[in-house]
């Protein structure tokens, strides 16, 4: 079997668990599997925490340090920390980060490409940046020279308990991919612990966790397959499996 390969782009670091943890945890431990992070930012405009855990200047270290960590308890392989400031990404030239995405590609071989969907879920203006960017570093390369067969936004469905709540989702119907993974949520809730600055937004968005309680740590992530360059692929129902559709024996 080949070696399958994701390669996530996100903007901040703890994006990758508040998003994706149950399905990177899944991915790292079942089958020949290597999982890749490029991240923006350092994350240097978020909170240090209450009390807090730094000073503002010493928070990007932190921040840094605490992406590694959870990157670690999940399984994440290849992490890359570019250098953009944080709530500030959409001005950097977009041929600029299309750039530093389509090299990590290049570097990384991923055939499974994630990024957020294009409302950002939170609408943070980063987010929205990093999807359009990375939507166009995935089309845009000749396709002698990329590996990726599959773009996927991770996503929120709008029937989730928690979608009235001040984020954008997307219609159950148009979510084309769900990965359950149970087991796995322990090691979720630990990578988010791991950033351990963002306290506040761990607790807020999955109350209880900060005190050892996981009911709302999500055991299944859900994805929008936005684009595919698989030769007559369909999606029959709904796919329970990233490599759907891709002969794992001749991957890239």
């Amino acid at each position: 079997m080949s070696l399958k390969r994701i390669l996530f782009v996100f903007a901040h670091p703890d994006d990758e668990s508040f998003t994706s943890g149950v399905t990177i945890a899944k991915y790292a431990r079942e089958g020949e599997t290597e999982i890749s992070l490029l991240c923006a930012t350092r994350g240097q405009a978020g909170k240090a925490g209450d009390p807090p855990l730094c000073s503002p200047a010493e928070l990007p270290q932190f921040r840094e340090r605490e992406l590694y960590a959870a990157c670690g308890i999940l399984g994440i392989k290849n992490v890359e920390l570019l250098d953009y400031e944080d709530k500030r990404l959409q001005e950097v030239p977009t041929g600029e980060l299309v750039g530093q995405i389509q090299a990590a590609i290049r570097r990384y071989r991923p055939q499974i490409v994630i990024t957020f969907p294009p409302h950002g879920i939170s609408g943070h203006p980063d987010h929205r940046t990093i999807s359009a960017a990375t939507g166009l570093a995935v089309t845009q390369l000749a396709p002698d020279e990329s590996p990726v067969r599959k773009l996927y936004h991770v996503t929120l469905p709008s029937t989730a308990p928690f979608a009235n709540r001040h984020v954008h989702t997307d219609p159950e119907e148009s979510i084309t991919t769900i990965i359950t993974a149970p087991g796995y949520v322990p090691i979720a809730a630990e990578a988010l612990l791991a950033h351990r600055t963002q306290h506040l937004s761990v607790e807020r968005v999955f109350p209880g966790v900060t005190q050892g309680d996981y009911a709302n740590v999500r055991d299944t992530n859900t994805f929008i397959l936005a684009w595919c360059a698989i030769p007559g692929y369909r999606i029959a129902g709904k796919e329970s499996d990233l490599f759907a559709g891709l002969d794992t024996s001749t991957l890239p």
